[in-house]
C-alpha cells in the first residue's frame, strides 16, 4: 500500500519537530531508502532518509519526499527553500527512526493484504468493516442513502451507552441528537473534499469524521464513515479513504444494493409467497440470485412482533434494517404488522452465534420472536410463517425467542384433541402414574418419559432432570411397584412413551386454562350475588 507523508507522520512513534510541504498529498510513497547522492536519479515514489550532517552539504538536486534526522530550524529553512515535503526529526538514533518508518510501510502492506484476502473470500460486512477499522485505527460505519445503518465495525466502537451511538444502535439510523447538537452550537459544516470524500469537523467535544460517498449512475447509494474514536483524524486520511474505498467499491456496491435497492423485488416476491399468490419461477430465481440464493436452499424463518401501541409503518421500515444486519446472510421484510426475517444457510453454528444478539435487540424493543423449523426451499414460506406463528403464541419458556421445537408437541396434541378424545387412547399404566402424580404431587410420569426418551439410560435421564443417579434409580423402583408394564416390548414401550407425552401435555394445557375458568366463575358468582332489578331499573 502506498502512503503519504501525513499518514507516516501520524504513525511515527519517535517525536518529530516539523512536517513540511504538503503532507496530505496523494498516496505515492511505496517504501523508504537511505539518501545516497551517487544513486541518482531519485525515484518519485520513494521516501528518502538522511541525517542533517549529510543533507546540509546537498543544497540542490534533492528528492521531493524526505525524512531528515536533526537540523531543527536550519533544516526547516532548507526544506522550504528547496520546496521539499517531508519530516524533520529530533536528534534520534537514525537506525531506530529508519526502522520505525520501514515498520509503518510493512504494517500498512499487511493490512492491505488482509483486506484483499477478505474481499476475495467474500467475507461478511462486519469482517470487512473491522479490517477497515484496523487501517484507520478508528470506528467505521456504513450508512445507506437514507442514513440507515447498514453495518459497523466492532473494533474501536464507542461505548454502547454513549448517547449518540446508543441512539444509532436503537434506531438503526444516524444520530439526530448529534446533528441537533452540531446545529445548536452553530458549527460550520463546510467540508474539505476530494472527489468522493469529505473531512468534517463537527465542533468542540464531538468526533471528526471522514466520509466516502459511493455513487452509481449519479445516485448516491451509501456512505462509508470513519469516526474519530481512537486516534486523531486529519485531512491526510482522505487520500487513504479514497484508496480503501476504491478497493471496497465492488463489495460496497453489492452490500448497498443487497441491503436495499435490488432486494426490493425479492422482498416483493417473498411477500407474494407469504400471501400464497402464484409467482413466476424464473423471476423468483433471478431475484433470489441478487442475494446469492437459489429456490432450493436451506432457510429458517423468524417472525418478529412488537408491542401494538408502538407499531407504525415507519417504525417497521426502520427496524427492518436493524434486524436484517443481525445475521450475516438474511433478508427482512415488513408483513402486515410484523417483521419476517428469512435467514439463509442457517447452520447450528450461525444460529448459536447470533441468537444472543437477536435476544438483546428484542429486549430493547420489547419484542418477541417465533422461529420456524429449518426448511428446504422458499416455496414452504407460507407454511413456515404459520409455524413461526405457532411458536410465537406458545407459552414455552425461553425469553423473548420462542422455538417451534418447544411448542410443536402441545400444538399437535391440542389439534388432535380438538377432534379426537386422546385420554382413552393412553396406556392404562401411564394413566395410573398420571393420577398418582396428581394426588401426591410427584413427578413419576415425567421421570418415566425422560427415561424412555433417553433410551433407558439412567445417567442421561438423571442429567436431563438435574437429579442424582441414585434418585433416578429410586424413582424407577417406585414406578415398578405402582404399575405393571413391559418396557422390553418395543410396541408397548412406544405406546407408553406417547401416553406420557400426551398426558403431561394435556395436564399442562388444563392447568393453563384453570386461571381463566377461575376468573369466569368469580364473575358469575358476583353476578348471581347482585340484587335483582325491577322492570323500571330500580333495585328491589
Amino acid at each position: 500500500m502506498k502512503l503519504n507523508i501525513g499518514i507516516i507522520a501520524e504513525a511515527l512513534t519517535p517525536s518529530l519537530q516539523y512536517i513540511c510541504g504538503t503532507p496530505e498529498h496523494r498516496l505515492l510513497l511505496s517504501d523508504v531508502r537511505f539518501l545516497l547522492p551517487e544513486k541518482k536519479p531519485y525515484q518519485r515514489d520513494m521516501l528518502y532518509f538522511t541525517e542533517w550532517s549529510k543533507l546540509k552539504t546537498m543544497e540542490t538536486d534533492l528528492p521531493p519526499y524526505l525524512v531528515c534526522v536533526g537540523g531543527g530550524a536550519e533544516a526547516l529553512r532548507l526544506f522550504r527553500r528547496a520546496g521539499l515535503t517531508g519530516i524533520i526529526m529530533d536528534e534520534e538514533d537514525p537506525l531506530v527512526v529508519f526502522s520505525a518508518i520501514q515498520s509503518i510501510f510493512h504494517k500498512y502492506n499487511q493490512m492491505e493484504s488482509n483486506l484483499l484476502a477478505a474481499l476475495r473470500a467474500k467475507a461478511t460486512t462486519r469482517e470487512i468493516m473491522n479490517l477497515c477499522a484496523d487501517i484507520f485505527q478508528n470506528h467505521v460505519i456504513l450508512y445507506d442513502t437514507d442514513r440507515n445503518l447498514i453495518d459497523y465495525s466492532t473494533r474501536f466502537a464507542p461505548d454502547p451507552e454513549e448517547p449518540y451511538w446508543k441512539e444509532t444502535l436503537e434506531t438503526g439510523r444516524r444520530s439526530e441528537k448529534l446533528m441537533a447538537e452540531v446545529r445548536k452550537h452553530g458549527t460550520n459544516l463546510q467540508a474539505i473534499r476530494t472527489k468522493y470524500s469529505d473531512y468534517v469537523d463537527l465542533g468542540p467535544g464531538l468526533p471528526k469524521l471522514i466520509m466516502y460517498h459511493l455513487f452509481e449512475n449519479g445516485e448516491r447509494l451509501s456512505t462509508l464513515t470513519i469516526s474519530e474514536t481512537n486516534k486523531p483524524l486529519s485531512t491526510c486520511h482522505l487520500q487513504l479513504l479514497d484508496y480503501i474505498a476504491e478497493l471496497l467499491s465492488p463489495s460496497l456496491l453489492a452490500i448497498s444494493t443487497t441491503s436495499h435497492g435490488s432486494l426490493k423485488g425479492l422482498r416483493d416476491i417473498l411477500t407474494s409467497l407469504l400471501d400464497r399468490e402464484p409467482v413466476d419461477p424464473l423471476l423468483l430465481s433471478r431475484l433470489l440470485s441478487t442475494a446469492g440464493w437459489s429456490a432450493g436452499d436451506d432457510f429458517i424463518l423468524l417472525l418478529i412482533r412488537f408491542p401494538k401501541a408502538a407499531v407504525t409503518s415507519e417504525m417497521l421500515a426502520r427496524y427492518r434494517h436493524i434486524y436484517e444486519r443481525i445475521f450475516p446472510d438474511s433478508v427482512a421484510l415488513v408483513y402486515i404488522d410484523s417483521l419476517v426475517l428469512l435467514v439463509h444457510n442457517d447452520t447450528a453454528e450461525i444460529m448459536s452465534k447470533y441468537l444472543p444478539r437477536l435476544e438483546n435487540q428484542l429486549v430493547q424493543h420489547k419484542a418477541r420472536c417465533g422461529l420456524s423449523f429449518p426448511f428446504k426451499g422458499v416455496f414452504q414460506l407460507d407454511a413456515q410463517y404459520k409455524n413461526a406463528e405457532i411458536a410465537l403464541r406458545s407459552n414455552a419458556a425461553g425469553g423473548n425467542i420462542r422455538l417451534l421445537s418447544q411448542a410443536i408437541t402441545e400444538h399437535i396434541i391440542g389439534q388432535i384433541a380438538s377432534e379426537t378424545p386422546l385420554f382413552p387412547l393412553c396406556h392404562r399404566e401411564a394413566v395410573r402414574l398420571y393420577e398418582y402424580d396428581m394426588e401426591n404431587g410427584t413427578d413419576l410420569l415425567l421421570t418415566l418419559e425422560t427415561y424412555l426418551r433417553q433410551n433407558k439410560s439412567l445417567k442421561a435421564a438423571a442429567a436431563e432432570l438435574f437429579i442424582h443417579r441414585s434418585t433416578m434409580t429410586y424413582r424407577l423402583g417406585c414406578i415398578k411397584k405402582l404399575v405393571n408394564m413391559n418396557l422390553e416390548n418395543a410396541d408397548e414401550r412406544l405406546h407408553i412413551l406417547l401416553s406420557c407425552i400426551v398426558l403431561r401435555t394435556l395436564g399442562r394445557m388444563k392447568q393453563a386454562a384453570q386461571p381463566v375458568r377461575s376468573i369466569q366463575r368469580q364473575r358469575l358468582a358476583r353476578f348471581k350475588a347482585r340484587k335483582p332489578f325491577s322492570s323500571r331499573g330500580k333495585m328491589v
